[in-house]
């Protein structure tokens, strides 16, 4: 009988079938790893803003310190924390009226960075963090799995987008086997629902084929648009495929300030920079090193990626603008190409689109697990039961 039913299927939907059931098994532990701290990761900024202390403040109606009466305030108690000092402010963060602002400094003279949480409307140090703390470290670690299975770089993010190919073959073969070669009501049951009063392995087969169909878009888009990452040549593939050939987009020339300006007509560079800003409510400062180097302005920064955030460089000495995120006019294949991390991380759409995508990698991550025992049950099942 079991022939008969393999020899009724097509050549095509045999090597399918093939391809889904092996490749998802040499895969599926990277897979299961990936996806897994995706989903958890998705959520890094909420992770902080509840474990990490000083996150929250009063939300007032009063305006923010300015960033040299925050540097004042700091210098209050600079001593005590730092007794070697802090070393230079490397950037300040305002955040929501909610949210305590942050100062980073560093390197000190022992090499270290402070993150320096403030209150903005008073200046009153909330926390302070010596280079990473623990839920830093967490997150880096979810991190470096998801991108490396923890392996040295380069090799790891290669074996990961290998691995990430595999599976995105498993998905498009596992669609192929999924759709029926005939709809009948049983056939759209067992397609669309979950028969949760059925036995357990009639259930597992049903999230595997259920979940994974309505998840599968979803899935797909995080697979493809993390895979850019690790390999060039999908990369282009990718940015030819969405853009229908089109150029690409240099990034615009980073700015230098002029040596020749000796002093500032500013008594606080940065407090004018802040007046300029800060009806933005979300704005990074972050201050420059050398006589060449600018302020760089970050209007509602992104974690991490800044192709879709809005930025100025200022000279130091006259704050002219001397760079900015100014690119040519874009089409809708470009402005999706330059939104791919917000659209990997799930970010691009604010919580809603977190939550998709973390309920999407966690179904991506059962999918190994679920996949894995149907083969167990349907090779040796039915023989451990005679």
């Amino acid at each position: 009988m079991k022939i008969m039913a393999q020899s009724k299927k097509s050549l095509f939907r045999r090597i399918s079938n093939w391809l889904h059931l092996w490749l998802g098994l040499i895969s599926g532990i990277v897979v299961f790893v990936v996806c897994l701290t995706a989903a958890i990761w998705t959520f890094r900024d909420e992770i902080v803003l509840v474990f990490t202390p000083g996150q929250k403040v009063e939300k007032m109606d009063n305006v923010f310190l300015q960033p040299s009466e925050l540097k004042r305030a700091v210098g209050k108690f600079e001593k005590e924390i730092a007794p070697k000092g802090l070393g230079k402010l490397y950037s300040l963060d305002y955040r929501d009226k909610d949210k305590s602002c942050l100062l980073t400094y560093g390197p000190d003279p022992d090499g270290n960075y402070h993150d320096l949480y403030l209150n903005p409307y008073n200046g009153q140090l909330l926390y302070h963090r010596l280079n990473e703390d623990k839920i830093t470290k967490f997150n880096d670690f979810l991190r470096a799995g998801h991108r490396f299975f923890w392996l040295p770089r380069p090799f790891g993010s290669y074996f990961v987008g290998t691995n990430c190919l595999l599976f995105l073959i498993t998905l498009i073969t596992g669609f192929i086997w999924w759709y029926p070669t005939k709809w009948t009501k049983s056939t759209r049951d067992k397609s669309f629902k979950i028969k949760w009063k059925a036995n357990w392995k009639r259930v597992n087969i049903d999230l595997h084929n259920v979940l994974g169909f309505y998840t599968l878009i979803i899935t797909v888009i995080l697979t493809v648009t993390g895979v850019v990452f690790t390999f060039r040549w999908f990369d282009d593939g990718y940015h030819w495929l969405i853009t229908g050939g089109e150029t690409r987009l240099h990034h615009p020339e980073k700015g230098i300030s002029d040596t020749t300006l000796l002093s500032t007509s500013f008594r606080y560079p940065d407090d004018e920079i802040w007046r300029r800003f800060i009806q933005h409510q979300n704005v990074r400062i972050k201050y420059p090193k050398e006589a060449k180097d600018v302020y760089t302005v970050y209007i509602n920064p992104t974690t991490g990626h800044n192709d879709l955030t809005t930025w100025y460089e200022m000279d130091q000495n006259s704050l002219a603008i001397v760079g900015e995120s100014k690119y040519a006019k874009m089409s809708l294949g470009q402005k999706i190409y330059r939104a791919n991390f917000d659209i990997h991380v799930g970010t691009i759409g604010g919580m809603p689109t977190k939550v998709l995508a973390s309920f999407a990698s966690l179904v991506g991550a059962s999918l190994p697990i679920t996949g894995c025992v149907i083969w167990y049950n349907r090779k040796w099942g039915k023989k451990r039961k005679r």
